[in-house]
């Protein structure tokens, strides 16, 4: 009976095998676990349909908390135990190529269907570092959508619409803010956290500034960021006390309270509004009159590690998760794929078209190997300015520890 199980066994792998090519791959895929989206079950259908497909490939699947995952990566590299291929946080990969890391994919990509027309441009554009291709986008969200309270808008007789502008929002905050009864017009959030910094480029973005100019010195200082940061701290008066401390979470609380009547979030907001009892609403960014809001991106890029031996089935396993048939399905925030993107806001997003309008004008945060320094300086700035440092001493500031990184 042993025996014949064990040649049984063997078989099996021997049929794998061929119907691959090569020797049976074990491919080792480590992805970030975002612990509340319940998306498990629905990655584990995609690879078992990918394995299916792919006879003579097993993925080997391991998901690690956001908290721990970028140094849990950092520790295998160092120890010559890296993952044949990982989720990237898009603001790690300028890091993790200059460290040689991770895998160039510009001829992969360049001998497949895999291009940047298939994904959103921003989201492309935050894999490449030097010109070349160090991941493939898997999913996006952009910074920052404005979400309202349609309630305390039409009781105060302000158009929603009104607040694209940069003048508009500041004059229906001002109107919507009434601290003797505890509600403000919007939620500033200046802590020490990556949502501070995104919802800041965003508006720096919109006035036609940089954080990083082209020649990787700092842009914070320049006279269009500067604006966009005299504007922002313009918005004070009416938003919560206790801005240095804040997070886009504590403003959230806020909103669903009815404490707030505007809140600053990406479109992973929605499921949790929609639950809500609230009558809510969006704009897609502001900007200045006459300029175009741009967002700021988030996500997420599947990238390959120089160390493996299956690059192929690696490979093969990108282009499956990021294909417009199975994009959709293994992600908790909108899929890089725009097909797959179009399909998917539909089916469970208010306002897609808009969204999808202001994902294909965001830009990615600077790919920079030193990016979280510059990051640190940006929360640091920001803290100075909210706590009534002039915008372009603070600014000024930043730039000193950022040009000396």
């Amino acid at each position: 009976m042993k025996s014949a199980l064990m040649m049984a066994t063997a078989i099996s792998l021997i049929s794998a095998a061929t119907a691959y090519g090569q020797e049976p791959v074990i491919l080792k895929f480590w992805d970030n676990q975002q612990t509340e989206s319940g998306l498990s079950q629905f990655q584990q259908a995609a690879v078992d349909r990918f394995e299916s497909e792919n006879p003579g490939i097993t993925v080997e699947v391991t998901t690690i908390p956001y908290p721990e995952f970028q140094q849990r990566l950092l520790t295998a590299v160092q120890g010559g135990n890296a993952p044949d291929i990982s989720t990237l946080d898009q603001i790690w990969v300028a890091a993790f190529a200059k460290a040689g890391a991770i895998s160039d994919l510009t001829k992969m990509a360049s001998d497949s269907d895999i291009s940047r027309d298939a994904f959103f441009p921003g989201a492309w554009d935050s894999a490449d570092y030097n010109g070349k291709l160090y991941g493939i986008p898997f999913n996006v969200d952009a910074w920052s959508f404005t979400y309202v309270n349609k309630a305390l808008f039409a009781k105060a007789g302000i158009d929603p619409s009104s607040i694209m502008s940069w003048d508009g929002l500041k004059l229906a905050a001002e109107k919507l803010t009434d601290p003797a009864n505890g509600q403000f017009g919007l939620g500033l959030f200046g802590h020490k956290g990556e949502d501070t910094v995104v919802v800041t480029d965003s508006f720096i973005f919109s006035n036609g500034g940089s954080v990083l100019n082209s020649d990787g010195s700092c842009g914070l200082n320049s006279p269009a960021s500067v604006e966009a940061l005299n504007y922002l701290a313009s918005l004070v008066p009416y938003a919560p006390n206790g801005i240095l401390n804040a997070s886009s979470g504590d403003m959230r609380e806020l909103f669903l309270n009815g404490s707030l009547a505007m809140e600053f979030w990406p479109a992973l907001e929605q499921p949790t509004l929609q639950k809500s009892d609230l009558n809510w609403d969006f704009v897609a960014g502001q900007a200045p009159e006459g300029k175009t809001a741009i967002g700021t991106y988030g996500g997420w890029n599947l990238a390959i590690y120089k160390t493996s031996p299956n690059k192929e089935a690696a490979w093969k396993f990108i282009e499956f998760m990021t294909r417009e048939d199975v994009n959709g399905d293994v992600v908790d925030l909108v899929p890089a794929n725009i097909k797959a993107a179009k399909t998917f806001l539909e089916k469970n997003r208010l306002g897609a078209e808009r969204i999808m309008k202001y994902l294909d004008n965001a830009k990615a945060r600077p790919l920079s190997p030193v990016y979280l320094e510059v990051s640190d300086a940006e929360m640091a700035m920001m803290q100075d300015i909210y706590s009534g440092m002039p915008a372009q001493e603070a600014a000024d500031k930043a730039c000193k520890v950022i040009d000396a990184l």
